[in-house]
């Protein structure tokens, strides 16, 4: 999903590039399944409790916005198409670096929701003016969110089995995304399916399984 933007936006996705509605049909419609996880993730936020349960609304809709920014940016590539995709995106990664970095280390609301803001404003800011720093800041967020992860294991009381369910989605999405490539050993730009249709399912529940499986660890903090 992420790629440094030149020329056409999605020619590095392997599908073939349109002129119709829908410029790349199969990555359009499969990126939905963000918006699909993060309605679930609202809905059901009904069963959580205090802070834990306005994170489940929030990451829901950041969800949704995702979905919307991937649907935009692969189907009629409106223009700030790129931009909305790739800010939707990594604001949700930063949510999950903010939550659970600010629960396990006892921060108040201000503190976690002021550097979540701050995160997503920098990350919009640099996007705007240099929109092929994307793969950088993909990789500076990933490296946060790997660093809150530990932050979150120090913790303890992770759902091991939405926890191995994440593993396992992450890495499909990972293998998808690589062979779903342009110019990759598998890229079949004129087919019907698309591995980085895949990425988009994969990657989708991979993110809402973590929530899911991280929750605990976060309502332990927020708790005492």
């Amino acid at each position: 999903m992420i790629e440094a933007l030149s020329g056409t936006l999605g020619a590095g996705d392997c599908e073939r590039i349109l002129d119709a509605g829908l410029i790349q049909p199969a990555n359009a419609w499969s990126s939905l399944a963000y918006s699909i996880v993060g309605i679930v993730l609202v809905v059901s936020a009904r069963s959580g409790h205090g802070r834990e349960r306005t994170y489940r609304i929030v990451f829901g809709l950041l969800l949704t916005a995702t979905g919307i920014g991937s649907f935009l940016y692969h189907g009629p590539q409106s223009s700030g198409g790129g931009l909305i995709h790739d800010v939707t995106f990594l604001a949700t990664l930063w949510f999950l670096v903010s939550i659970n970095a600010g629960s396990t280390l006892r921060q108040g609301d201000g503190v976690i929701w002021g550097g979540f803001g701050s995160a997503v404003l920098v990350t919009a800011a640099v996007l705007a003016a240099a929109p092929t720093s994307t793969n950088v800041l993909a990789g500076i967020t990933v490296i946060a969110l790997v660093g809150s992860d530990l932050l979150v294991h120090r913790v303890g009381g992770i759902d091991g089995r939405w926890y191995g369910a994440a593993l396992v989605l992450f890495a499909g999405a990972l293998v998808a995304d690589l062979l779903g490539r342009t110019g990759g050993p598998t890229c079949a730009p004129g087919s019907l399916f698309q591995f980085h249709a895949l990425w988009h399912v994969l990657s989708a529940a991979a993110l809402g399984a973590y929530f899911l499986a991280t929750a605990d660890p976060r309502n332990q903090e927020s708790n005492t």
